[in-house]
């Protein structure tokens, strides 16, 4: 199983503050990470934001080791020191080594070997031909040396920027279950909600247009399996997007059976 959530490339058309606008991605993340999404999704809605929220978002979720590599001097990435740490089990600390172990690197050739930084104070040997990102298992230790291998639990999100609009975001996302989230939809308490079996999606809508306006501005059918309220007795006038997506994982995180 694995979660997708599915933001507007307008999320941060209510504010100007370069400040701001990272911290609020930056709770996006943070929340993805938390409950363990897999996949985040900016589709088109208008707005202008959809490459900086996709930067912030792979930004944060690098581990702190990678980030000088993998990303350059950049004004998007100004304001990064407001990002919340997400400490997910590939953001390792530097310790003491141990074969078996797992961790992020990015693999890069240097003459006739491959070599890779995972972190440490000494970089690996990698056994095979692997360069640019990806995650290692420590087999050796002297000398150390990984290979390449895929983690067994969580280990962080991907970005896709489609630049498409929310119905064909969604088909292409192949999802198995759709959910809206709108605050017109149906009160989830009251809602005999399926299993949550195969890749499930949560879709949101941007601060000024909610997911119902945004299908119709682009003449769109809504594509969802459900539409449900899960902010039900909210007490304030709008909800942000990214409290949004903070309550209602955490509405599904309850009935979620991994």
């Amino acid at each position: 199983m694995a979660w997708h959530i599915f933001i507007p490339d307008s999320l941060l058309e209510e504010t100007d503050d370069p400040k701001i606008r990272t911290y609020k991605v930056g709770q996006i993340a943070r929340a993805c990470a938390i409950f363990g999404v897999e996949h985040i999704w900016i589709y088109r809605a208008g707005g202008k934001d959809g490459r900086f929220i996709k930067t912030i978002l792979e930004y944060a979720e690098t581990p702190q080791y990678l980030r000088k590599r993998l990303f350059p001097l950049m004004p998007e990435l100004r304001h990064v020191g407001v990002i919340p740490p997400l400490r997910t089990p590939h953001h390792k600390l530097k310790s003491k080594p141990r074969v078996g172990e797992l961790r992020e690197g990015f693999a890069f050739r240097k003459g006739r070997r491959y070599y890779a930084d995972i972190g440490l104070d000494e970089v690996a040997m990698v056994e095979g031909e692997i360069e640019g990102r990806g995650t290692f298992r420590i087999v050796s230790l002297n000398p150390l040396r990984v290979v390449q291998d895929k983690p067994d639990e969580y280990w962080g999100y991907r970005v896709h920027l489609t630049r498409k609009t929310l119905a064909k975001t969604l088909k292409k996302a192949g999802l198995d279950l759709a959910i809206a989230t709108s605050r017109r939809g149906e009160d989830v308490r009251y809602v005999n909600l399926p299993g949550l079996e195969g890749n499930v999606g949560f879709v949101f809508g941007s601060p000024r247009r909610g997911v119902m306006e945004t299908l119709r501005d682009y003449h769109e059918d809504y594509p969802f399996d459900l539409i449900l309220n899960t902010l039900p007795n909210q007490k304030t006038k709008t909800v942000r997007t990214e409290e949004a997506v903070l309550a209602t994982l955490a509405v599904f995180n309850f009935i979620r059976r991994d």
